[in-house]
């Protein structure tokens, strides 16, 4: 079960992905704790200027997924109607509702963990092989699009 809460905005609900905010923030708080450890692992002391623009970051992108909630609630965009009925009810996904925020979520979750994971993967905490390879792949993606 997904948890949302509804808001009253302008005579008209928003409903917050409850249970996504709260693990995109978790990622985040692993992140700021990560780049901490490897801060003070590596010998380089804590920089208030990396850590003042990482943090002024993470407010934009919560920021932007309270704009992409309320959008969505406004619009009432659902993504689960591009997917065939046929499979939405082989997965019992009828009654689902996917909207932009969702995706974002899913987003900046995922940007999120591969910072967390580079940040361990530099002081050396041993990963698995799939991790290591992934984030390369991705980072090699990000910096050909430069």
């Amino acid at each position: 079960m997904v948890m949302t809460k509804m808001i009253e905005v302008f005579s008209h609900e928003v409903v917050v992905p409850v249970a996504g905010l709260t693990l995109v923030v978790f990622l985040m708080v692993c992140d700021i704790l990560s780049g901490i450890f490897k801060a003070v692992a590596m010998r380089r002391g804590i920089n208030s200027t990396i850590g003042t623009n990482g943090l002024i970051r993470k407010a934009g992108v919560l920021l932007a997924l309270l704009v992409f909630i309320v959008i969505d609630s406004l619009v009432e965009l659902n993504l689960v109607t591009m997917i065939p009925t046929d499979l939405l009810s082989i997965f019992k996904l009828e009654e689902t509702q996917i909207g932009l925020s969702h995706v974002m979520l899913c987003f900046f979750g995922l940007f999120e963990l591969v910072s967390l994971f580079e940040n361990l993967g530099e002081v050396g905490v041993p990963l698995p092989r799939f991790i290591t390879r992934c984030i390369e792949r991705l980072k090699i993606t990000l910096e050909g699009e430069e």
